[in-house]
């Protein structure tokens, strides 16, 4: 069993289709279960808790993927991050990095290789609210020495760590280190309307959300992408080990 987690179900917008449609044929080969945990590091960390607490049998791994902000120049929306650690931001006492499971990191890279996907590795930051400004980011790089932030990678790492599950967050730039985002933005996470209200209010907002609209269906087109070629090369590693168990027991 592996479980794809995700803090949005429209980061699964571009995977989801794709695995609905090998259903009828027995899918990728091995269970595969969808989870959304919500956004924020405490919502997902709770939610990741409680998700593998209450689980009938524990998952031997755990993916999630998702957006991220760029915090590093030059980087641009559509990248894939396999980030190589995940801190967390904190006012207080810094909290230990997490690292990735070393056998899953490898399969996404070699994931990422088959999808003809060039990969960035920086390190992620997890925050707790989203980072819009360009002065925010810039500080946030100089004083942890990463790549990217989001909101639930440590959490939900951490929650994986604590119940005995390898983890590995494979995520996809969304807002560039250069690209200042509205501060009205977070208010839009409660659904269509808001968003409609909000045209319908200031209609010269339309071109940034039709900038962030294009550049987040880009990166639903890349997770979908990705994810499967994860998942063809993860089948393809089971079925190899079984046959591999097969042959040790006959000799």
């Amino acid at each position: 069993m592996l479980y794809i987690v995700v803090s949005m179900e429209e980061e699964l917008a571009g995977l989801r289709p794709e695995l609905d449609a090998l259903e009828p044929s027995g899918g990728v080969g091995f269970p595969v279960e969808l989870h959304v945990v919500g956004v924020g590091p405490r919502r997902a960390g709770d939610a990741m808790a409680a998700l593998l607490g209450g689980a009938r049998r524990r998952p031997q791994g755990a993916l999630m993927l998702g957006v991220a902000g760029a915090v590093e120049p030059g980087r641009e929306s559509g990248e894939l991050l396999l980030s190589a650690s995940y801190a967390l931001d904190s006012d207080g006492e810094p909290a230990k990095a997490i690292a990735p499971d070393p056998a899953m990191l490898a399969l996404a890279e070699a994931a990422a290789v088959a999808a003809r996907m060039p990969v960035n590795r920086g390190g992620s930051l997890t925050v707790d609210h989203l980072i819009t400004e360009g002065r925010e980011r810039r500080q946030l790089r100089e004083k942890y020495g990463v790549a990217s932030v989001n909101m639930e990678d440590h959490a939900v790492a951490a929650a994986a760590g604590a119940a005995g599950v390898p983890f590995l967050s494979a995520r996809v730039i969304l807002d560039t280190a250069e690209q200042r985002l509205p501060g009205y933005l977070p208010g839009l996470s409660r659904g269509r309307s808001a968003v409609f209200t909000q045209v319908l209010a200031q209609p010269w907002r339309i071109p940034t959300l039709l900038r962030l609209k294009a550049q987040m269906e880009l990166c639903q087109a890349v997770l979908g992408r990705f994810g499967m070629s994860y998942l063809r090369l993860e089948g393809e590693r089971r079925r190899n080990a079984q046959e591999q168990a097969s042959k040790e027991a006959i000799y």
